[in-house]
């Protein structure tokens, strides 16, 4: 859609050279009017209701100062460009406060014109996305629009008249590294994204609006396009690498409708939890989970509570739980938040056993929050949750009836075989299946340190060793002990040993000479 331009200009020749000197479709411009008078330009602002007037400031009925003085008020959002010549810049001024976006003066340089324009132009593009953008947030948070935000869609150009859907679209990242690296791109990959979903609805006629709705969740209303949910998943994976889900409402026929249409929308995408394998979710081909019978509802929320009541009473007596669990929730849904819910539950009771069977060593119990079952945004993600927790359990519980010895066997194991690396609490308890908590705690009690002094201890150990049998340099010690910094090294070394590396060198070295002397 073009931007409707008024030029107003006392001299004639003056109108003619600015409506020729400059390619104004170009710029995205149509020139609707061109005023030899204020009044004659005050009319036509009126008429045609333009978003950028370019006026002269010295013209007869109304000079431009006056002009402006009226707009501002009739007609806020309009961008007025000043012309004048040498000696009005006090004017200029004047005109500046009655919300003029700049001034040029005359004779008019063509290139300046032009790159004031396309700065207009891009600040009053910039402001109607703004002005879009907040009308139909109110939209989506109310039932009913006011007449005065239906106006201001009208007067922005939003028209939704016709039946039109609306699209919400969350991001999917595949990895963790994908996750780190939109994390950095975020604003710029935004950008792309609407401006990737734009061009499409132009290339095919569509009438549509695109717009970030909050963080890795954008908002598309377009008019009447059939498998267009598809579209978007296909367009944004293709072009950006990008991997979306898309839940897409029923047909709507009015502006008051778009509440109801992005609730739809979400309502689909609520399937993302348990059928994760697909990426568009379209409202009309969907049970909302509201439409169970009553009853239905009930019975599958009582088989599922049933199932964890037996994983409760013997979490390793069901090897066939997780398929006998997606089997319940896949043929009559619940709710995200009721399943969340069940396995919170159940969770917790694990855990009081656990306490009641810690024999006071309370620190070791892993803690179960709502926040982290929650970020498991599908129910494979959900149930490798849970499984894991199961996992380490078993480990717990294993490990408390032979004393824990065998586990620290396994951690020290696994320490000196990978202490030249870039070790984690996450990667023992990993590779000996059981909590950090409870971990962390077993080691302090079975060897009278924590972790950490052992696996420095191991290091140093090492370092001793290489210092004595090598002339390898410090720095290069460090790096294959595991250290990226050699000053930490040498620290620790030094509050471990009570002297520098290079001095145990020698001292080793002097004492091997008295020897074979």
């Amino acid at each position: 859609m073009m931007i409707k331009m008024v030029i107003a200009d006392d001299e004639v020749l003056t109108l003619d050279m600015m409506a020729c000197i400059i390619d104004w479709a170009k710029l995205g411009i149509e020139i609707v009017g061109k005023a030899v008078n204020g009044q004659e330009a005050l009319d036509m602002v009126r008429r045609e209701n333009p978003e950028i007037l370019l006026t002269d400031i010295q013209m007869p009925m109304m000079d431009g100062i006056e002009l402006l003085k009226v707009l501002s008020e009739s007609h806020p959002q309009l961008k007025s460009i000043i012309l004048s010549a040498y000696g009005e810049f006090q004017y200029a001024k004047e005109a500046i406060r009655y919300g003029a976006s700049g001034f040029l003066v005359k004779p008019i340089d063509e290139l300046e014109l032009e790159e004031l324009i396309a700065s207009t132009v891009k600040s009053h593009l910039e402001s109607k996305v703004i002005t879009q953008e907040a009308a139909f947030r109110k939209l989506l948070s109310t039932r009913s629009g006011t007449p005065a935000l239906l106006r201001t869609l009208e007067s922005e150009g939003i028209r939704l008249t016709r039946e039109f859907r609306a699209y919400v679209i969350q991001t999917e990242p595949a990895s963790v590294n994908d996750q780190l690296l939109y994390l950095d791109e975020a604003s710029s990959n935004s950008e792309r994204i609407i401006c990737a979903l734009l061009t499409d609805l132009t290339s095919q006629g569509i009438r549509g609006y695109v717009f970030e709705h909050q963080d890795e969740e954008w908002i598309c209303i377009a008019e009447r396009a059939e498998g267009f949910g598809s579209r978007i998943a296909e367009l944004l994976l293709s072009e950006l690498g990008w991997k979306v889900v898309v839940g897409v409402s029923g047909l709507k026929t009015a502006p008051n409708d778009l509440h109801d249409a992005y609730n739809e929308a979400l309502d689909g995408l609520g399937r993302r939890f348990l059928f994760s394998s697909e990426q568009v979710f379209e409202y009309d081909q969907l049970t909302p989970f509201g439409a169970l019978h009553a009853d239905m509802h009930h019975q599958v929320y009582k088989q599922t509570q049933a199932l964890l009541e037996e994983i409760a009473a013997d979490p390793f007596g069901r090897p066939d739980w997780r398929g006998k669990l997606s089997s319940i929730l896949h043929e009559a849904p619940l709710r995200p938040d009721e399943i969340y819910s069940l396995v919170f539950s159940l969770l917790i009771r694990l855990r009081t056993r656990d306490w009641e069977h810690s024999q006071g060593d309370h620190e070791a119990i892993l803690p179960v929050t709502f926040e982290a079952i929650k970020r498991c945004k599908t129910l494979d993600v959900l149930l490798d949750y849970l499984a894991s927790s199961l996992q380490q359990l078993a480990g717990e519980e294993k490990q408390r009836s032979s004393g824990g010895s065998d586990l620290i066997r396994k951690a020290k194991a696994y320490i000196q075989a990978h202490y030249n690396t870039e070790i984690s609490l996450e990667s023992i308890c990993a590779h000996i299946a059981v909590s950090k908590n409870y971990f962390s705690s077993l080691f302090k009690k079975e060897t009278g340190m924590n972790i950490w002094d052992y696996l420095t201890s191991v290091r140093l150990e090492q370092a001793k060793r290489l210092l004595t049998t090598t002339s390898l340099k410090n720095y290069e010690i460090a790096s294959r002990i595991g250290y990226e910094n050699p000053s930490y090294f040498t620290k620790m070394f030094k509050k471990s040993f009570g002297q520098l590396p290079q001095e145990y060198r020698i001292r080793q070295s002097d004492g091997e000479s008295i020897i074979s002397s």
